[in-house]
């Protein structure tokens, strides 16, 4: 197990190393030192530890909830779910969960577990909204990868939902929760006089990991007379890039604390898009914003930043801060407020973004700190971004609604 939490860490190292210099012993031998810590074993869990229940035996759920929960003695996983009963029984043996379901019936199954108090679903997007409400419905709160559906009105039926259940919907935008993120929202927010940023004029998001499958599909396509794809293939492909660009729209609303978002212009294509805003802020500031994401780009194969440039009449301000996405492998926050320059890396005892998001999502529901506000606006700003391109939202797959 140990190893297989080692290889989970060792692409993005070696992606941000080659991108950015080298400059990264200390947070590596911090990420490195992290891992061999002792876990915590069942038998140590705290007596009212948060209980989760995992549907999809995935990745991305090793990653945020069975890696992560192992560190905390507040959090314990109880069970998998998964529609390949051999998946989900290895899966469960390979990471010492307790219980297991597979088959047709293995998310319903979970669901109606009495030692299962939240539910993790990192299943396709499409299916978010069906297994999102099927856990309200049976009195488990839940925490959602993001993105956390397709379109608005997916969004608002959340939304409406919680409200009906009283359960809680939290949306697994782990980069928010990590002290660097925090901080640069804090900055953001901070007067220029007080030595932060605002009020701001404008802030620029970007993300460009280099996907070498989408790179080399498009040079084929220089190339090729014929690179057509079938509607369901090419709806498949601009979810994937929504998977990206989603940080980028939600970096945007988050860090400004902005209410709502106009589109001024829009671009998608194969496998990049690229937008204008003017986002509203209270009580009456209009911020103009840009943000950018690429899968194929050579030339810029990691960038994940946003930057912000704020005025007043006594000066200016200007904040960036480097890998928002993945800040506990390696990060930079700069800032210069009236000419006086300051950089912080905040790496703790190197806690990832997903330790962080678990801890914070426990926090929420105890504290009754809901999201479904900000998913709804996230969603509706995606839409208008869709709609500007030319493309229109995404189209909702039905929902089949388990009793």
């Amino acid at each position: 197990m140990r190893l297989v939490l080692l290889m989970q860490y060792v692409c993005p190292v070696i992606v941000v190393i080659v991108a950015s210099g080298g400059a990264f012993l200390w947070p590596v031998a911090l990420r490195l030192w992290r891992l061999s810590q002792t876990l915590v074993p069942l038998d140590s869990k705290d007596s009212d530890a948060l209980r989760i229940g995992i549907l999809g035996a995935s990745f991305i759920a090793r990653a945020a909830v069975v890696s992560a929960a192992d560190k905390r003695k507040d959090i314990v996983v109880s069970a998998v779910a998964a529609r390949d009963t051999q998946r989900a029984k290895n899966y469960a043996a390979q990471y010492d969960i307790p219980a297991f379901h597979g088959g047709p019936h293995a998310y319903s199954s979970l669901l109606a577990r009495d030692d299962v108090d939240a539910v993790y679903i990192g299943l396709p997007t499409a299916l978010h909204l069906e297994w999102a409400i099927a856990a309200m419905r049976a009195g488990k709160d839940v925490l959602l990868e993001k993105p956390a559906v397709l379109n608005a009105n997916e969004a608002s039926e959340l939304a409406q939902e919680a409200k009906r259940t009283g359960r809680m919907v939290f949306e697994a935008g782990h980069y928010r929760y990590h002290p660097a993120a925090k901080r640069a929202k804090q900055l953001m927010s901070l007067n220029i006089l007080d030595g932060g940023v605002a009020p701001l004029r404008s802030v620029e998001v970007r993300f460009s990991m280099l996907d070498p499958k989408a790179w080399l599909r498009r040079m084929w396509s220089l190339v090729s007379s014929d690179d057509s794809m079938r509607p369901d293939e090419r709806l498949a492909e601009r979810v994937k890039n929504f998977d990206r660009w989603w940080y980028c729209v939600d970096m945007l609303l988050w860090s400004t604390g902005a209410f709502d978002a106009h589109v001024v212009s829009a671009n998608e294509s194969r496998f990049s898009l690229a937008a204008t805003l003017e986002l509203y802020l209270y009580p009456s500031l209009v911020v103009n914003v840009s943000m950018s994401m690429a899968r194929d780009s050579l030339l810029d194969p990691f960038t994940w930043s946003v930057s912000a440039l704020g005025q007043t009449s006594d000066g200016q301000a200007s904040l960036k801060l480097h890998n928002f996405g993945f800040p506990f492998l390696w990060h930079r926050l700069d800032w210069k407020s009236l000419d006086v320059a300051h950089s912080e890396q905040l790496y703790g005892f190197g806690e990832t973004t997903f330790e962080h998001q678990l801890g914070s999502f426990r926090e929420a529901l105890q504290s009754g700190d809901r999201q479904e506000d900000a998913i709804l606006l996230t969603m509706r700003t995606v839409d208008r971004i869709l709609e500007v391109a030319g493309h229109g939202a995404f189209p909702s797959k039905e929902v089949v609604h388990h009793q």
